[in-house]
């Protein structure tokens, strides 16, 4: 018999999780809620008040303000069981968002009223939800992690959906279940797009931006780039964002976050340490490309610059053998 198209797939996964898992690694704390870059967990209150009532949010955070404003209103107004489902599930649950529609996605076992004049924000899915598939966060009915995974693969733009699949597997999605539930979605709409995505997954990333740009560097048809390369340099270890370990090619992401507050430490000593790094990478014979949020908006333009690096660091890696 044939094997599942999307079964290689999960088994790389399935490997890059034993190795954030393996004891003693030292991406071992991506896993846990003290990684660099935790993904939104909404507050235990924040699903139990009137959220309009409150002052204007921070522009980051409109977004999940708005999708639980209608999370409470929806669970208000219940009659009958539902379950929150795709991209409001992947919320609920803690995954990281990227260019998100800002909709609000409700599942029930009956097809539902559609009033899209009435509930602008809200679509309402109906399918049969078997009892693994389904898991509650704060008390609120949603979708389980891998079946959240899966309809995010299948429904939303592929950059999202990606920056969704890579966090969900961090938070702890489980493979298997992946696995049977896109097996069970055969024929589906989205199922081919969510198939050709797991392909891309790798947990390790460590923010959306450093899944997007893996996503650009797939696009410009480079070799599968991988994630977290461990770099000896007289520095000490380096762990690249992401990159090409055999052409000494690496790439970084470079988030607002690094500069304005987000993480502990002065905006110019996070960019002074920054700069000794890679100096040293660069002394210890790589490459490195830095990439920001601007770049992400004209992907043409990156994908000729990673393009050029690849072939760049091909190009020495020939001449270093030949000589």
């Amino acid at each position: 018999m044939r094997e599942a198209e999307h079964l290689p797939s999960i088994r790389r996964i399935r490997g890059i999780l034993a190795q954030l898992d393996a004891p003693g690694s030292p991406l071992r704390s991506m896993r846990s809620a003290d990684a660099p870059h935790p993904p939104f967990v909404p507050p235990p209150l924040a699903l139990s008040r009137d959220l309009a009532a409150e002052a204007e949010p921070e522009p980051e955070r409109a977004y999940e303000r708005t999708v639980l404003t209608q999370v409470r209103r929806l669970l208000d107004g219940a009659t009958a069981p539902l379950w929150f489902s795709h991209s409001t599930a992947a919320l609920l649950h803690g995954a990281w968002s990227y260019r998100t529609p800002l909709l609000v996605h409700v599942t029930r076992e009956w097809n539902p009223r559609v009033e899209r004049d009435v509930e602008p924000l809200v679509r309402r899915h109906h399918t049969t939800l078997p009892p693994q598939d389904r898991a509650t966060v704060l008390d609120v009915p949603v979708t389980s992690l891998a079946r959240t995974l899966v309809d995010c693969l299948r429904t939303l733009p592929r950059d999202g959906a990606l920056v969704a699949c890579d966090s969900l597997f961090r938070l702890g999605a489980d493979p298997d279940d992946v696995s049977r539930i896109v097996s069970a979605s055969g024929g589906k709409r989205g199922v081919v797009q969510a198939r050709r995505l797991l392909d891309l997954c790798d947990p390790r990333s460590a923010s959306p931006g450093e899944t997007v740009t893996r996503l650009v560097t797939a696009d410009a048809g480079l070799p599968r780039a991988e994630c977290q390369i461990e770099v000896p340099t007289g520095r000490g270890t380096c762990f690249v964002d992401l990159g090409w370990e055999d052409m000494k090619v690496a790439v970084e992401f470079d988030g607002e976050i690094k500069y304005a507050g987000g993480v502990p430490g002065d905006a110019d000593v996070v960019r002074r340490d920054e700069a000794a790094r890679q100096r040293a990478l660069e002394d210890a014979g790589w490459t490195v490309v830095r990439v920001c949020w601007a770049d992400l908006a004209d992907p043409i333009g990156l994908e000729q610059r990673l393009r050029a690096a690849y072939l760049a660091g091909r190009r020495r890696r020939m001449l270093a053998l030949t000589a």
